[in-house]
């Protein structure tokens, strides 16, 4: 007898959850799964973080019609704005994306703030574990991050309406693509990213026990051990030159079109 055909007589419920996780993640996720949560028990003491890097291209054209959505008003905020306390974020996370120049555009509806969407221009440093990204092609890319909408609100067309305005801001910038990271661990996640044309073009996991961690990833330096925040990997991050026909010029190997206006 198999050690599936032994958890599906002992524990069938068990074994549901298991099958779903190996048909989702495959059996290397699943692995690192069951470790992430063995690690969430050990209060702090460690810690596996399993990302994917997503490539997003920004669209030439709007991903709503003009007149669709316009209750939902969008308007980028200062990082630093008490305002956005409302939201699901403390002081010190809004310092830190701050210092690092991180764009912040909020969603109102009535004057109430519902929603945000961070950008980053420049490198960014990851705040769950010690990495900083560097997104390419370099001053045509950005890092995105948080996006965020009120749970009462997840049904509508906030999300539709804060990417507009966000590729609107980045192709304003000649920018032909956005960054992000998502955790492995997140299907539905995976899937809204694809619906907005991202591709995944890499992978991390990161395992920390005390000040120890250690980075296997399938971009460069590939593997990495540190035990302070000072010595941290740099990730660069690039699109494959095989890239689809609609992530034309993300790699930089064939120009791309003039801005337009959304």
């Amino acid at each position: 007898m198999s050690t599936l055909d032994f958890i599906a007589q002992v524990h069938p419920s068990l074994f549901g959850k298991l099958r779903n996780l190996l048909w989702e993640l495959g059996v290397g996720g699943t692995l690192c799964y069951v470790v992430y949560r063995l690690c969430a028990r050990t209060g702090g003491l460690a810690a596996l973080h399993r990302y994917l890097f997503v490539a997003q291209p920004v669209p030439m054209a709007a991903l709503l019609p003009p007149r669709r959505g316009g209750s939902i008003l969008v308007r980028q905020v200062d990082a630093g704005d008490p305002l956005l306390l409302s939201l699901p974020l403390q002081d010190h996370v809004l310092r830190y994306r701050a210092g690092q120049g991180a764009i912040c555009f909020g969603a109102f509806k009535s004057g109430e703030i519902v929603g945000c969407l961070w950008l980053c221009l420049t490198p960014y440093e990851e705040d769950e574990v010690r990495c900083r990204y560097h997104p390419e092609p370099s001053g045509r890319a950005s890092w995105d991050f948080d996006v965020y909408l009120k749970p009462d609100h997840r049904s509508g067309l906030g999300f539709a309406r804060l990417w507009d305005t966000a590729n609107g801001f980045l192709r304003d910038r000649d920018a032909v693509v956005s960054w992000s990271r998502i955790s492995a661990f997140n299907p539905a996640s995976i899937a809204s990213h694809a619906r907005l044309g991202a591709r995944v073009v890499g992978k991390a996991t990161f395992f920390r026990i005390g000040p120890c961690q250690v980075m296997v990833a399938s971009v460069a330096p590939y593997v990495h051990v540190s035990f302070r925040r000072s010595d941290m990997p740099d990730l660069r991050l690039s699109v494959p030159h095989t890239a689809p026909a609609h992530m034309v010029g993300i790699d930089g190997s064939q120009p791309s079109s003039s801005n337009s206006s959304s």
